[in-house]
């Protein structure tokens, strides 16, 4: 019996260690010590570049770095570190790596050269093959490095560097007007430059951005006018919007911007300019201008996109005192509910905009809905979200 005891209580240990083996075993050592442990073994380091509030990191380590085929593939092929890049020597590891994405996957040799990186979650599967590509030069980030420093201009090269590039966070701005150099101005309407412009170019201030907008007619007899104007208003509202954001915020820069849209005669500025200025308001906390200027941008553009009414909506119930336009507000609302009866988004939002404009009892009984609704199906909605509308129901009912 006490025999069998032994080797009963020596399974269970194997088991104990195994489980608490199945996870990636993270050095925290300094930097330096990590290096020098790579170069001893001849491994990479596998860096995980997070911070504290990213949610993205905490997916990963929660449901990636401790899955048992991807905690055995990385425990062997690498040294591996976890560093938070807003403390510590992680601070000085993002200047050094230029990290600006999180969670950044960094690969790097033990003498500290950045071999290989990419950005964002990614399930277990592509965890792996991300691992894979870090040890195998044709597809090592570093490499496509070399070669766009060694002069490599081509299309097809351009564009897998340029994305690699975008993937990771990094500015393209430099690339692309290296590629550009390349390239005759009236060459920019090829499929092949409009293939490039459409998917990197955010300058509004390049010389290729503006031949797009002065040439915008030609693009859209060759492509779509759809196209041409959805990139040219993608690229401007960017503009507009680093304007009104930026810190510190500078109203005149974001006026004579306009100014410029409008002169172009480009086709959307109208839509632009009442889009941009909703914002300009939102952010200045100007809740009179943004609703006039709201009702005219909505009714005129998006009266027909629930996403859109039902976020307009969502601020006016917020911060609109005025009962005329909270009226609008739940035209709107109920309107992007027609559209889309999401009972945690489109549903709620009606029911709380009826609930300001003395419609209690309607906004209860639609509640109750959404709520019924979430529980009758949890795997599609999150139940977690009915606190939050039960305790609406309680307030509306007093």
């Amino acid at each position: 019996m006490k025999k069998l005891s032994f080797i009963s209580l020596i399974l269970i240990s194997a088991v104990s260690i195994d489980k608490i083996a199945a996870q990636i075993n993270f050095n925290h050592e300094t930097f330096k010590e990590i290096k020098a442990k790579a170069k001893k073994e001849n491994k990479l380091i596998f860096m995980d570049a997070y911070t504290s509030w990213c949610g993205p990191c905490k997916w990963m380590a929660k449901n990636v770095f401790t899955n048992d085929t991807v905690a055995k593939y990385y425990n062997d092929a690498f040294i591996n570190a976890k560093i938070d890049m807003e403390a510590g020597e992680g601070i000085d590891i993002a200047k050094l790596y230029n990290v600006r994405v999180y969670p950044s996957l960094l690969f790097i040799d033990g003498d500290g050269n950045l071999i290989h990186r990419a950005a964002g979650s990614r399930p277990a599967a592509d965890f792996i093959q991300l691992g894979k590509d870090a040890q195998n030069p044709e597809k090592q980030f570093s490499g496509l490095e070399t070669k766009y420093k060694s002069g490599v201009r081509d299309v097809q090269f351009m564009m897998t560097y340029l994305d690699a590039l975008q993937s990771v966070g990094l500015d393209t701005k430099e690339a692309l007007n290296a590629y550009f150099s390349t390239q005759f101005e009236m060459g920019l309407v090829t499929r092949q430059n409009w293939t490039i412009i459409r998917a990197y170019l955010n300058d509004y201030q390049s010389k290729e951005f503006n031949y797009l907008v002065k040439n915008a007619a030609e693009f859209a007899k060759r492509y779509s006018a759809d196209s041409v104007n959805n990139k040219i208003y993608e690229v401007y509202m960017n503009a507009c919007m680093n304007k009104i954001y930026s810190a510190p915020s500078d109203s005149s820069k974001f006026w004579g911007l306009k100014e410029e849209i409008k002169k172009t005669g480009f086709a959307r500025s109208e839509e632009l300019v009442l889009n941009a200025d909703m914002n300009y308001y939102q952010n200045k906390k100007d809740y009179l201008n943004y609703a006039k200027t709201a009702i005219n941008y909505i009714d005129k553009y998006k009266s027909k996109d629930a996403m859109e009414l039902n976020n307009t909506a969502y601020e006016f119930y917020s911060n609109i005192k005025d009962k005329t336009m909270l009226a609008k507000a739940e035209e709107w609302a109920k309107k992007a509910f027609e559209l889309e009866p999401q009972p945690q988004i489109t549903m709620d939002t009606y029911a709380c905009v009826l609930s300001v404009n003395g419609k209690k009892q309607e906004a209860i009984k639609l509640e109750k809905q959404a709520i019924d609704l979430i529980k009758a199906d949890p795997k599609k909605y999150d139940q977690t979200a009915i606190p939050e509308l039960e305790k609406k129901i309680e307030e509306w009912s007093k």
